[in-house]
């Protein structure tokens, strides 16, 4: 029986010394993802032999579970074997989220099949370039930075845990603004509200780090984000008042200058397939997409 434990901002001492050293830059399963999102996916983690940490989500609580690459001395192909044949006891079915093409090429487990999910590549910036914006490609955003500061004379300010308020205040602004673009994603929309209320509950627990921008004293951009290991930065929110163009580009020219740093690059996550949101995210030219490939059991 494997005693997976559920996932909660008290174990962060535990997911740090493993993310620590951590070679992937993969923002999925960092803590302050797998908990603010526990509602949903229920995640959970478990450590082998003092040496490795397992973490899973359920994306069908009890019925389908989905699994992490080890952290520590264990490996894929040695802990596969073991989960497979716990799932085959408890009657679940599981799989593997792969965001390393090598441990792609070196799996060994012959029940499984290997597909890249494109929806779930994560976008990894280089810091400086999302700091200077320098160069022909980066001109489009450099026009929209200047266009903003013709119109208006703004502020930025580091964000603590009694922002709450305020950050949700615009959040309904934002949110308002989006249902009248694209009222399919409300689900989303109610979801991210959750997750930026349990960001600022646990700001400190999970070394959150946020802006904003303020224009007459009026908060009109906010981002959220923390560490996934000790380079990289996980953007996890960024809102802005559309009625103020350019408070986009400008919020994450500023975070990218304000966060500690010793982070090099910075991860905005995926798109999920938002064909508008992967526009965005590549007119930011990444350094590289972070691939994911789901392996599971063959049917």
């Amino acid at each position: 029986m494997l005693n997976f434990k559920p996932i909660t901002p008290d174990q962060r001492e535990i997911f740090w010394k493993y993310y620590a050293d951590k070679d992937t830059d993969n923002a999925e399963n960092s803590i302050a993802n797998l908990c603010c999102y526990s509602f949903l996916y229920h995640g959970e983690y478990l450590i082998l032999n003092d040496d490795t940490l397992l973490t899973r989500i359920h994306l069908d609580y009890g019925k389908y579970i989905l699994y992490y690459l080890p952290l520590g001395k264990q490996t894929l192909n040695d802990v596969y074997p073991m989960l497979i044949e716990n799932s085959k006891e408890n009657n679940y079915r599981i799989a593997f989220v792969i965001d390393n093409p090598e441990v792609v090429q070196n799996c060994t487990c012959e029940e499984c099949e290997i597909t890249a999910n494109r929806n779930m590549f994560d976008y990894l910036y280089l810091r400086e370039d999302l700091m200077a914006l320098k160069g022909k490609k980066y001109q489009p955003k450099r026009n929209h930075i200047n266009q903003f500061n013709a119109r208006y004379t703004y502020t930025y300010k580091e964000l603590t845990k009694q922002d709450k308020q305020e950050c949700l205040q615009l959040l309904e602004v934002w949110r308002e603004q989006e249902m009248n673009i694209s009222p399919e994603y409300k689900r989303d929309y109610d979801d991210e509200k959750y997750v930026i209320e349990y960001l600022f509950d646990w700001f400190d627990e999970l070394q959150i780090y946020g802006g904003a921008i303020y224009v007459e004293n009026k908060m009109v951009a906010f981002s959220l984000g923390s560490p996934i290991n000790q380079k990289s930065f996980d953007t996890h929110i960024e809102k802005a008042d559309r009625n103020y163009m350019g408070a986009y580009t400008v919020i994450n020219k500023e975070m990218a200058i304000h966060i500690p740093q010793n982070f090099i690059y910075i991860n905005r996550e995926e798109d999920k397939g938002i064909m508008g949101l992967r526009q965005a995210k590549l007119s930011y030219h990444p350094y590289k997409l972070i691939e994911k490939y789901i392996c599971s059991l063959k049917v």
